[in-house]
């Protein structure tokens, strides 16, 4: 076999300036041991926001603060040796995903297809309010309960420590809008931006939701939830990294919708009417065929993949809501990712066929 065929690594590293065995597929070559290793992805267990079936005046008040397709895709289960064999090809200087025919991404078109959350709005820059008391008295005055000062730290709380009202047929207005604020939080908390605990979720949510629930529309929650993503994949990436945080959900159905080998079948489509795309998952599946929790499939799959087992235009035959439509633009921008200090580049010039546009020599990355 030819030696440049058998390497790991980059031929030329004039873009792709990593270090060796800095990037965790160096550690696949390296050290042979470790090859059936896979990342745990860390998120909250879906059983943390409640397997019941939800009241309607919850679910309405879900929608009207446009969180409903989040809700519903965070019941699905992640496969960790998809995410991981995906890991081990992203590029933390491109914020791309590097397979054998070129570069492809995850972007903010995907962001608000699956999840259905809007790019155009304020960023998410961090919390204004300091101290246990003022966070704890929040809790009671917008959740109904009061945690205990032990339970919270700076900036972040004990899952277990946040509770919600039980609704019932004579639940007041309040005790409604205090229990969909409270489920929110910890959807936002632990599945939206998981960080590698899995135990405890960020205080700051909580202060973004005050006041009328409709006003969480005003912020950029897919550019923060994909930028915050982008910071994890970097993280998980690296040699020594054995968990990774982040919306994983979001890649998995990425995954699924563009990789035709890794893509389950749908057995029974039913229809969610004004809910996001990755919606469309939430459905018995059969994973004949697919190389479902198999690192090493999932490895020779993509070691093998050609140009057209990649499917850059999935969204094409779906219906779009009026706010996707809305911000279609803005899919194709290279901006900046912020989510409270965390700020990372999102790069779609270098994966345009994934707009429908012709690929060109993109800019180096800053």
């Amino acid at each position: 076999m030819d030696q440049n065929t058998s390497r790991p690594g980059p031929v030329n590293c004039s873009l792709l300036t990593l270090p060796l065995r800095v990037h965790r597929a160096d550690r696949v070559w390296y050290e042979p041991d470790s090859k059936d290793l896979c990342l745990k992805c860390v998120n909250c267990p879906s059983a943390a926001f409640g397997d019941e079936e939800r009241d309607e005046r919850v679910i309405n008040m879900l929608a009207y603060a446009g969180f409903l397709g989040v809700e519903h895709i965070a019941r699905m289960k992640v496969d960790h040796s998809l995410i991981c064999a995906l890991v081990e090809r992203w590029r933390p200087e491109t914020h791309t995903f590097h397979l054998p025919f070129g570069e492809v991404g995850i972007s903010l078109q995907d962001v608000a297809m699956i999840l259905g959350l809007p790019i155009r709005g304020m960023p998410l820059s961090g919390p204004t309010i300091k101290g246990k008391a003022q966070w704890i008295d929040l809790c009671t005055q917008s959740c109904g309960f009061t945690p205990l000062e032990t339970d919270m730290r700076t900036s972040d709380i004990t899952l277990s420590a946040v509770t919600r009202h039980p609704i019932v047929t004579d639940s007041t207005d309040e005790e409604v809008t205090e229990h969909t604020r409270t489920l929110i939080w910890q959807l936002l908390g632990g599945f939206l931006f998981p960080d590698t605990s899995g135990t405890r979720i960020r205080l700051y949510f909580l202060e973004v939701l005050q006041g009328d629930l409709a006003l969480a529309r005003r912020w950029s929650w897919g550019s923060a939830v994909l930028g915050y993503l982008y910071h994890n994949l970097c993280n998980g990436a690296k040699w020594e990294t054995k968990q990774v945080g982040g919306c994983m959900h979001l890649l998995q159905i990425w995954a699924w919708s563009r990789i035709s080998m890794f893509r389950p079948s749908i057995l029974q489509f039913i229809q969610y009417d004004h809910l996001p795309y990755g919606c469309k998952w939430i459905v018995p599946k059969s994973y004949k065929g697919s190389p479902r929790h198999c690192i090493r499939l999932y490895r020779d799959d993509l070691d093998r993949m050609s140009e057209n087992q990649f499917d850059f235009i999935p969204y094409a035959s779906e219906t779009l809501p009026p706010l996707v439509l809305n911000e279609a633009p803005l899919w194709s921008a290279r901006v900046m990712l912020i989510f409270c200090n965390m700020a990372e580049m999102h790069y779609p010039d270098r994966f345009l066929r994934q707009f429908h546009i012709r690929q060109d020599i993109p800019n180096a990355p800053l």
